[in-house]
């Protein structure tokens, strides 16, 4: 590569590493914005455009441990290129969708390529660079990853205002270019002690368990909650995690070692990590939609908008380290859950008649709650962890956020859908608007302008139609306010696990965020959860 150089070549390592982090990232904001977008012109129903999200967030969920472990086997660079290679090809898959079942394949593509890139690009920045400069390194690494966040809403409703497509199509360029300065900068590196097995039947049980799950749970609407099809799913979902539990405690190398939850601050901080992040998907798959479909927001605006959710979590995160020090994980960690609950509530509050300034204090306290739980969140886990369960339990966390999503999406959109259905009847039972099941099943994408919605409403008189798109709006105001108490139980669940198991590491080392002394080599394990990561 021109003007690579042994001095400089670790920058360029790093340079690489962030190019897949910033596209992870990227896309964990931009895709809600398009939401509308794609439902209008792949003509989606609901349940399919959630399975745009959590298609993606299970399929990282359950393959981000296992991708670790391959790149300790067979070389963190070569898994990391593979990952983006494969991004890149999902991403092109669902640029040129042109169904909605094409664009959820897509997803699983770019979700099996993202698995990679979340679990090795940390890794890979830091072994390019020697113990003095690591810390350094980690700190540019985490910074990109706050600043995808910041301005992927932004840059996300910009190209959704030209094409939607733009959205995945940009991910080409960069993960391109990653690939040929990672190919040409970053060392090859591998973990000599791992051992040579990978734990399939984990994940061969995990994937279709969860993977039944949340289909029962997406589709139950649709097929009715006592039917043979959702409670058969749901059932066989069910025993087959129960499987998955059984299978990781009798494998040598398992996905979750279940044993790490008898650890009460790591139990409590991954229960603030479930429902706090878990809270977050979910958010940002609904609000966008009404900011844009209710409250008649471009996707610009709308991005715009969003953004007290992300700001505040990137103002407060310089200050992590003090406020550990001064407040201790518990107690910060026990703020930011309340937050979030409070956060919430004023966000059940919501109406088709409220305005922006009904959303912002919710958005703004769920914001701060991200900034005041994530790094002590990070400190509570990994402090009470031993040494030598450093990587697994790290793992274990992060794809614990990731799985969040997956779950508090697939339940709070469950829910979501029985409210719209049950209030759609009720409305066109009192208003005289005469629509039956099937006709009220077609209205889904009615405001975001779907093709089979408008020719339901073209059906009915103007008068009528004018009313039915009235009833519309309402009905999904009304679903997404009471859906949302689903995920204000989820952070009061999170609130009480947190004060109940976190503690306070009893010594602090160098760095606030890892008790005792720590060398650099295990540090890096610790530092990149200062960031929003997923």
């Amino acid at each position: 590569m021109p003007g690579l150089t042994d001095r400089n070549r670790p920058w360029w390592a790093l340079i690489g590493s962030c190019l897949g982090l910033f596209v992870l990232m990227l896309d964990s904001t931009v895709v809600s914005l398009a939401l509308p977008a794609i439902q209008r012109d792949l003509d989606a129903s609901a349940s399919s455009l959630q399975w745009v999200m959590n298609a993606y967030l299970l399929v990282i969920a359950v393959l981000v441990v296992t991708a670790s472990r391959l790149g300790d086997i067979y070389g963190r660079r070569r898994v990391f290129v593979i990952g983006m290679g494969v991004f890149a090809a999902g991403s092109v898959l669902s640029a040129t969708a042109w169904t909605d079942t094409a664009i959820i394949a897509g997803r699983v593509v770019q979700g099996i390529g993202g698995a990679g890139l979340i679990s090795l690009s940390l890794a890979i920045a830091s072994d390019a660079f020697p113990a003095s400069q690591q810390a350094r390194a980690i700190g540019i690494w985490t910074g990109v990853s706050s600043i995808a966040l910041a301005v992927g809403p932004l840059f996300g409703g910009v190209l959704v205002e030209v094409d939607w497509r733009l959205i995945f199509w940009i991910n080409l360029p960069v993960t391109a270019l990653g690939i040929a300065i990672v190919l040409a900068a970053a060392r090859e590196s591998r973990d000599p002690e791992a051992g040579r097995r990978v734990d399939v039947p984990g994940l061969v049980t995990l994937s279709a368990g969860l993977g039944a799950v949340v289909l029962a749970l997406i589709e139950g609407e649709g097929w009715g909650w006592t039917s043979m099809a959702t409670l058969g799913l749901g059932g066989a979902g069910v025993l087959l995690l129960a499987l998955f539990c059984l299978v990781e405690t009798r494998v040598t190398n398992p996905i979750v070692e279940f044993p790490l939850f008898r650890n009460g601050p790591y139990f409590g901080a991954t229960a603030a990590a479930f429902t706090l992040v878990g809270s977050y998907w979910t958010l940002m798959y609904f609000e966008p939609q009404y900011l844009q479909n209710v409250l008649d927001y471009s996707a610009i605006e709308s991005g715009v908008l969003i953004l007290p959710i992300t700001v505040p979590m990137i103002a407060i995160s310089p200050f992590a380290g003090r406020l550990i020090a001064r407040f201790g994980p518990r107690a910060l960690m026990t703020a930011g859950m309340l937050c979030a609950a409070a956060g919430l509530i004023l966000l059940t509050r919501i109406d088709v008649h409220s305005g922006y300034g009904a959303l912002l204090p919710g958005f703004a306290l769920f914001g701060i709650a991200l900034g005041l739980v994530y790094a002590p969140m990070s400190t509570a886990a990994m402090v009470a962890m031993p040494r030598a369960k450093a990587g697994i339990a790290s793992g274990v966390l992060a794809m614990n956020r990731v799985l969040a999503g997956a779950v508090a999406l697939a339940a709070a959109g469950a829910a979501f859908e029985s409210f719209k259905q049950d209030r759609l009847g009720e409305l066109s039972s009192q208003r005289g608007l005469g629509l039956d099941e099937s006709e009220r099943a077609e209205l889904d994408g009615l405001l975001a302008g779907s093709e089979s919605a408008r020719r339901t409403l073209a059906a009915q008189s103007a008068g009528v139609a004018d009313r039915v798109t009235e009833a519309v709006r309402e009905t999904f105001s009304f679903a997404l306010s009471n859906s949302i108490w689903i995920l204000v139980g989820l952070t009061a669940v999170g609130v009480v696990l947190t004060w109940g198991f976190v503690r306070s590491p009893g010594q602090a080392g160098d760095d606030p965020t890892v008790a005792g002394d720590v060398p650099p080599s295990e540090l890096r394990h610790h530092q990149h959860h200062r960031r929003f990561h997923l």
